[in-house]
């Protein structure tokens, strides 16, 4: 066969064998904020109870998480009727919850081997997605567990979580639209102060 011929083999050859193996996705530069934090606060929750523990996971939270985001998606259209100091509370509050149901999600993921599997563009978001298996139950489901993130102030925050393709926010927005339609902004914020404290208690 002339060497020209055996080239042209060779080269359609290896393009074939490219084709039918799997691309692997690679990281980029979300996948790499989501996996540097989310190592920093495995390794604090793992650590004993202290002030210092608690100052430095809030601190991690707040380089994170976009909780004005969160807020507002949390509240749907129902965002713009609020008044600048309704906005502000439901902020707070939301924060606090947000902080604490994270830190308790991420203890009962202590026994769970976290893999970062791809990494996705979605307009101007960036989809960092992960699956997550049980360290030493393999009958326990794996959990796919993906993060949102937009660059916001020139850094890239995490905007929404999607477990099992149920989204944090929206969960939010049904719940909390449910409560502020039916009985008004005050009892919605109640229920929030009230929820709060309840965590809290359990912490203590």
């Amino acid at each position: 066969m002339p060497k020209t011929l055996q080239k042209s083999w060779i080269a359609l050859f290896a393009l074939i064998l490219g084709l039918l193996v799997p691309m692997t996705a690679s990281a980029g530069e979300a996948t790499d904020t989501v996996k540097a934090k989310q190592a920093q606060l495995f390794d604090l929750v793992a650590q004993p109870k202290s002030e210092a523990r608690q100052s430095k996971l809030q601190t991690l939270f707040d380089s994170m998480l976009a909780y004005d985001r969160f807020a507002k998606g949390s509240l749907g259209d129902e965002w713009d009727a609020r008044s600048d100091a309704e906005k502000k509370r439901f902020t707070e509050l939301l924060t606090e919850l947000v902080r604490n149901n994270y830190k308790r999600n991420l203890k009962k993921m202590l026994d769970y081997q976290i893999a970062y599997s791809a990494e996705e563009t979605d307009g101007e978001a960036t989809i960092v997605k992960t699956l997550a298996k049980h360290k030493s139950d393999a009958r326990a489901p794996e959990l796919e567990i993906d993060f949102r993130l937009e660059t916001i102030g020139g850094t890239l925050k995490v905007v929404d979580i999607v477990t099992e393709q149920a989204s944090l926010v929206k969960t939010y927005r049904v719940q909390f639209l449910k409560i502020l339609r039916k009985k008004g902004f005050d009892k919605l914020i109640s229920k929030m102060q009230k929820k709060l404290d309840k965590l809290k208690a359990k912490e203590t």
